[in-house]
């Protein structure tokens, strides 16, 4: 009697951690996706199981290695990932995705974590594979979403001023003025003049008188 309590116990033990896996498998099915941020109206909810799956296969949520917040970002999108729970679907993960440039993997800031039955709040940063990126990228624009980049670009630095060009002061030119003589001068040379020509009259008159 024991040793057939024993074998049912043993056997029940195996089937529970042959049932595990499954369950550990099964709790990792994304079941839906919901995403807002610059160029979509609303919230975007996405929920076809073969994206799911491309999704979680690319490593999107598979996030191991963590950074401090990156600078000079702008609007990024929220994104909350649910789980498939025997139909009822269970958010697990929070975060805010901010796109790069195309080709360069964008930035994720987790903002929450499943604990237990609830979101836990977190505050972790950390860079996408490029693969995961790329994947995420082409569901949306399976969704005519075009990402916005994130990366605020600083202004460009303004060019130096031209050195300012100092133009020689040219002093204005003086006429020149044409010197009078002093009023004395003048007074003398005509006083010369009437003496000169009250001389040849005089001579006139001596020359046209007959001689006696």
């Amino acid at each position: 009697m024991n040793k057939t309590k024993r074998h049912i116990l043993s056997l029940m033990m195996l089937i529970a951690l042959l049932a595990i896996p499954t369950l550990v498998v099964f709790a990792k099915e994304l079941g839906l996706l919901t995403i807002s941020g610059p160029g979509i109206k609303g919230e975007l909810t996405l929920s076809d199981p073969k994206d799911m799956m491309k999704l979680e296969q690319s490593g999107f949520f598979d996030q191991t290695s963590y950074m401090k917040a990156p600078e000079n970002l702008g609007q990024g999108y929220n994104v909350t990932a649910h789980l498939n729970l025997d139909g009822k679907m269970v958010p697990f993960v929070q975060m805010v995705y901010y796109p790069a440039e195309e080709g360069k993997p964008g930035y994720v800031h987790y903002t929450g974590r499943l604990n237990g039955e609830s979101l836990k709040t977190v505050d972790q940063w950390g860079t996408l594979r490029l693969e995961a990126d790329t994947a995420f990228r082409s569901l949306m624009t399976a969704n005519n979403v075009t990402l916005q980049s994130a990366l605020i670009t600083s202004p460009a630095a303004a060019a130096p001023a031209a050195p300012a060009v100092v133009e020689p002061v040219v002093a204005p030119a003086v006429s020149r003025i044409p010197v009078q003589p002093p009023y004395g001068i003048l007074a003398l040379v005509a006083t010369i003049l009437v003496l000169l020509g009250a001389g040849l009259v005089l001579r006139r008159r001596t020359v046209s008188r007959p001689s006696v």
